[in-house]
């Protein structure tokens, strides 16, 4: 089973764990370029928690893929968005669910605009960012997807609403179950 959640900051090594086990390709796709292990967990390391929301997709206990959505220090009506999916849940529309459930906690935080940057190459995280209708520029090997987002409106606080209340349940379901009665 696959729970979709918000990382914990004191789960950061879950999310580590998942960038290590991308290979050179994808790694390559995600950072925009060669990463080395030691550099990626310097990367996590130094995540300011303040102003990142990690939403994963666990499976089995193990961070399968992730959406990291950054706000930007200088204008906080905005916000970078980067995927990660392991190769073998990639193609099952789980990156388009994650950016979507991302959308709705940046608009609920007075983000209007979301920007994700991209290899050309990167055909899936095209794909992704053509059916989320995202404003597309190519400036030479890279690509930057534009997305206007809506104000929060009482639907995309339910929606909201309704993931975080279901997170104690989906931890539990993450961690093997609920307590058995004694």
């Amino acid at each position: 089973m696959t729970v979709f959640r918000t990382l914990l900051p004191a789960e950061a090594g879950r999310y580590t764990s998942h960038l290590l086990r991308l290979p050179v390709a994808d790694r390559r796709a995600r950072f925009m370029g060669g990463m080395s292990d030691d550099a990626v967990r310097s990367y996590v390391d130094g995540i300011d928690w303040s102003g990142a929301t990690i939403l994963v997709a666990l499976v089995g206990g193990e961070v399968r893929a992730a959406v990291e959505l950054r706000r930007d220090p200088h204008r906080p009506d905005r916000a970078e968005l980067a995927i990660t999916i392991e190769s073998g849940w990639q193609g099952q529309g789980i990156g388009s669910t994650m950016v979507r459930r991302a959308m709705v906690l940046a608009r609920n935080r007075g983000i209007d605009r979301i920007m994700l940057f991209c290899l050309s190459d990167n055909h899936r995280m095209l794909r992704i960012a053509g059916r989320l209708d995202s404003r597309v520029t190519f400036d030479g090997g890279e690509v930057a997807c534009d997305f206007d987002l809506e104000p929060a409106d009482a639907f995309s606080l339910a929606l909201e609403a309704m993931d975080r209340g279901s997170t104690a349940l989906t931890m539990m379901l993450d961690h093997g179950g609920l307590p058995r009665a004694a």
